[in-house]
């Protein structure tokens, strides 16, 4: 259950989500699943203890690696289910979970999913925000090799998260062959004095290339120097850099220095 942020310091709110933090570190850094999809499975597993699903994440921290694997790519389509427009729903409503039903038993049945989606797809949203973007941000930032540097021109700071929204879409990569996200990440730089928004910065670049952002983080420093974006494949860094190292962009006339994000450890 999450408590709210701002009455909770950084280290309380590690603390108080620890075995959330143990249960994303495991698909993280042992099974090599995508950082950021791994927060929304989180959030799912810890939505089944909010429904009465009592120790689910205790119980399952004590599965072996193949098993947690499954369970988690079984929870990356069950989560693809929830966010798939009403359309596509009717071809999900056969499918089964076995290593999820060895936890809860049959009562996790998409029905239920389906008939309160909305509900549980803010209950996750939230929870990926209030939580996982704040108290699992040191096991993102070693994952991606990256050390905090004060050059905020080289290197992202300690950034926290801010989603840009575009969270509609989930890969069901089995994580084996991931993509490391900083291969496919930008790093944004802004004129001093003309910071832009996050909802700006989505805004812009969804507008302009389409459905291709999966995670936005934001400079700490209020005055917002800097960004970095996480892209859904390497494929959209491509097409966004169009084969220059450096481009610029005007978002509500503010000026945008766009390169490729290379962390300290790869220069």
């Amino acid at each position: 259950m999450a408590l709210p942020v701002e009455e909770l310091t950084l280290k309380q709110l590690q603390q108080f989500h620890n075995i959330d933090r143990m249960a994303y570190s495991r698909l993280v850094l042992t099974l090599r699943f995508d950082p950021f999809p791994s927060m929304k499975i989180v959030a799912f597993w810890n939505f089944l203890e909010r429904i009465g699903f009592k120790h689910f994440l205790h119980n399952l921290l004590h599965f072996s690696d193949p098993m947690i694997f499954s369970l988690a790519k079984e929870t990356l389509v069950c989560l693809e289910c929830l966010f798939c427009s009403p359309q596509e729903i009717f071809p999900w409503v056969h499918l089964d979970f076995p290593e999820m039903n060895k936890l809860v038993g049959q009562e996790i049945l998409l029905g239920f999913l389906f008939k309160n989606r909305e509900t549980v797809k803010g209950m996750i949203e939230d929870f990926v925000k209030d939580v996982c973007q704040v108290a699992f941000m040191d096991i993102v930032e070693g994952n991606l090799g990256c050390k905090p540097s004060s050059n905020p021109d080289s290197e992202l700071d300690s950034p926290t998260s801010d989603d840009g929204g575009d969270n509609g879409e989930l890969s069901t990569d089995d994580g084996k062959a991931r993509v490391d996200s900083e291969d496919r990440s930008l790093f944004m730089t802004f004129s001093r004095g003309h910071p832009v928004s996050n909802q700006e910065l989505h805004g812009f670049i969804v507008g302009k290339y389409g459905k291709c952002v999966e995670a936005i983080y934001m400079d700490k420093n209020p005055k917002r120097l800097f960004a970095c974006v996480v892209l859904r494949s390497h494929s959209d860094l491509s097409r966004i850099l169009g084969g220059q190292k450096l481009v610029k962009f005007f978002i509500n006339g503010k000026q945008v220095r766009v390169r490729r994000f290379v962390p300290k450890c790869r220069k």
